[in-house]
C-alpha cells in the first residue's frame, strides 16, 4: 500500500505498527463521523481499499471500508488483520430492526450474531456495555441481502427470533475468531420493523459502498416520488451515523487490553 498522510505525492508507507482496535464498516456514510474526529490520520492506499489510521482517544484505530455484504466484509476484514494486527476487531454500521420494540438510532451491542444457516456466535460485550446507553442481550442475524419490506422483516423475526439484521457482522466476527482477536459488534437501528424501505435501495449502493448517481437519476426519472423518499433515507442515515460517531469513541475507551 502507498501512503498519502502528506497530502502531496504517494510514496511507499512504512509497515503499520500494530493497532488497538481495527474497525470494518461496510459504507462511508456509517463512519463518516467518526472519521472526522480521528487525529493524525494516514491512509494506506491499497488496489482495492484505503485503510484509514488516527487516534481515538489514546487508542490507535485503523479503519476499512469494504462494501456491502459477507464477502466484501471478509476479504476487508482479512486485509485490515494482516497489515495492521488489531488487538480488537470490530464491525460497526448500520442494522435494520426486526424486533418491534426497536426504534430509530437505538444502539446495540449484539451478544448473539446469527449466520444465514443459523450458525451462533456469543459474543462477551461486558467490558463495553457497561455504562452506555445501549441495548444489550440482543441477537443480531446477517444475511445476504437487504431486507426491505416489513412483510420481509416480520418473517425473518419469526425464523430467526433476531432482534436486527444486517450484511457483515457474522462474516466479520467468524474471522475474529478464526484469528483469536477479541471481538465486538456496534449496530445503530437505521430502519424500523414496521418500515418498507424504498424499492431503488436495491440499486443505489454500489459494491464498494458509494452511492450511484446514475442509478438515483433513473430512479428519480420513473418514480418522481422517489426523490423524497430518497431524502428521507438519506437523512435517516445521517442521524444513525452521528449516533454511532458519538457512541463509538466511548466505547473505544473502556476496551480492555486495547
Amino acid at each position: 500500500m502507498t501512503d498519502q498522510s502528506d497530502g502531496r505525492s504517494n510514496h511507499v508507507a512504512p509497515p503499520p505498527v500494530p493497532s488497538d482496535i481495527g474497525i470494518v464498516a461496510a459504507l462511508p456514510i456509517e463512519v463518516a463521523p467518526l472519521l472526522a474526529n480521528l487525529r493524525e490520520v494516514r491512509k494506506y492506499v491499497g488496489a482495492l481499499y484505503t485503510i484509514h489510521e488516527g487516534f481515538c482517544g489514546d487508542r490507535l484505530v485503523s479503519l476499512i471500508i469494504t462494501g456491502p455484504g459477507r464477502q466484501a466484509a471478509l476479504k476487508g476484514a482479512e486485509v485490515l488483520v494482516l497489515g495492521h494486527r488489531p488487538r480488537w476487531l470490530l464491525s460497526i454500521g448500520f442494522a435494520g430492526a426486526l424486533d418491534p420494540s426497536l426504534t430509530r438510532n437505538t444502539l446495540l451491542i449484539p451478544d448473539r450474531i446469527l449466520s444465514p444457516l443459523g450458525e451462533a456466535l456469543r459474543i462477551d460485550i461486558q467490558s463495553a456495555s457497561d455504562g452506555h446507553d445501549v441495548s444489550t442481550s440482543r441477537s443480531l442475524v446477517t444475511v445476504d441481502h437487504i431486507v426491505r419490506t416489513a412483510a420481509e422483516k416480520a418473517d425473518l423475526y419469526r425464523e430467526t427470533g433476531a432482534d436486527a439484521v444486517d450484511m457483515e457482522t457474522h462474516a466479520v466476527a467468524s474471522l475474529a475468531c478464526d484469528r483469536g482477536l477479541r471481538f465486538l459488534s456496534v449496530r445503530v437501528i437505521s430502519d424500523e420493523a414496521s418500515t418498507d424501505l424504498p424499492p431503488e435501495i436495491l440499486t443505489l449502493v454500489g459494491p464498494t459502498g458509494g452511492y450511484r448517481v446514475g442509478a438515483a437519476i433513473g430512479a428519480i426519472w420513473k418514480r418522481p416520488s422517489s426523490m423524497k423518499d430518497m431524502l428521507i433515507l438519506r437523512e435517516h442515515a445521517s442521524q444513525a451515523a452521528r449516533t454511532l460517531g458519538e457512541a463509538v469513541p466511548e466505547i473505544l475507551k473502556r476496551l480492555p487490553g486495547a
